[in-house]
């Protein structure tokens, strides 16, 4: 079978390899639809958490975990799935004809309904994960939130919070990509900020209003009630990190900081604003079994649109130009590789 392999910073080649044989306990799925998630362009560009989102071969290794497909064969322990089934799964080495996957019906193998195409249930992974990062959060009926970073994930949270019918007070999503922030604000974003236009903590003020601090009232902070971070630390971004910014944006007390970004190296970080003003930081990492099961919800009955996330669409073959794509983000949003 085909098969993207990745052998370093962007050294990704479409090769034959064997069809995987697979254990009691997983399935074979044909893959019809891939997508590139940010933790792929991580690997992609710096070879780090290569480990952990390959499957590996003996040189090299299969990227792709978030895909959906047709089951063709299921280990012998297999329960709840069955040969011909359509489903959405996330294990290794989806970008590749074939790909074993480790079967938790219900969690990482969900049966798609007749509504859901396979190319929107390759985005079923992500929105969970948004989903997730939504509910740290815990946003109420007022709460001003900003987004930093309008990726799938960051987008995945304006979506979800729309879901969600979160009567917030104000909805800011703030990046880097003017394409990107105008499908935010398509999606339900009130306000949106280019951050290499505009200053976000100013602007931001400028839009919620501020209040002094309790203890140091010539200080003053935005009225910012929950903050994501959608972005982490990318290397060749090196302005001041978004959680730096994030923990200096939240109101004091109450303000809530959820990080769902990955960090590509070590920050310096200045926790001066954590600790005056007693803010709460909540790290979000996956997905549970309800909310992956929410999300395929969502996208059945309509309520999400995942449709309008999906920019691009490459065959297996051309698999290196759909990464370079994605690494466009003034053009991108989604990128899926199709086998």
């Amino acid at each position: 079978m085909k098969a993207a392999v990745f052998y370093g910073p962007r050294d990704i080649r479409v090769e034959d390899i064997e069809i995987p044989e697979i254990k009691d306990h997983e399935i074979l799925v044909k893959v019809k639809a891939c997508g590139i998630c940010g933790s792929d362009l991580h690997m992609y560009k710096l070879d780090i958490f290569t480990e952990k989102i390959c499957r590996p071969l003996d040189r090299g290794g299969v990227p792709g975990h978030e895909f959906s497909g047709e089951v063709v064969k299921t280990g012998s322990q297999v329960q709840g799935v069955t040969a011909g089934d359509r489903v959405t799964a996330v294990s290794l080495g989806g970008m590749a004809e074939y790909v074993p996957v480790p079967c938790f019906t219900g969690y990482n193998v969900l049966k798609l309904p007749d509504e859901v195409e396979y190319e929107e249930a390759a985005t079923i992974e992500p929105l969970a994960n948004s989903l997730h990062a939504t509910l740290k959060g815990s946003p109420a009926t007022g709460d001003n939130a900003v987004v930093f970073g309008a990726g799938i994930i960051g987008l995945g949270i304006v979506q979800c919070l729309q879901a969600l019918e979160k009567d917030l007070g104000k909805l800011i999503v703030v990046d880097v990509s003017d394409h990107r922030l105008a499908l935010a604000k398509a999606l339900g974003a009130d306000e949106i900020i280019n951050v290499s236009k505009t200053d976000p903590m100013q602007r931001v003020q400028e839009l919620v209003g501020s209040s002094p601090l309790m203890i140091y009232p010539d200080e003053t902070y935005p009225l910012v009630d929950v903050v994501y971070d959608c972005v982490g630390y990318i290397q060749e971004h090196p302005e001041p990190t978004v959680i730096q910014q994030a923990l200096e944006m939240a109101r004091e007390y109450t303000g809530r900081v959820v990080v769902h970004g990955i960090f590509e190296a070590p920050v310096t970080l200045d926790l001066t604003s954590l600790v005056v003003k007693q803010v709460d930081i909540f790290g979000s990492f996956g997905f549970d079994a309800e909310e992956a099961t929410r999300a395929l919800e969502w996208l059945r009955t309509g309520k999400i649109n995942r449709r309008a996330l999906i920019s691009h669409e490459f065959s297996l073959d051309q698999a290196r130009e759909a990464f370079e794509t994605q690494c466009r983000v003034e053009e991108s949003v989604k990128v899926l590789i199709k086998p």
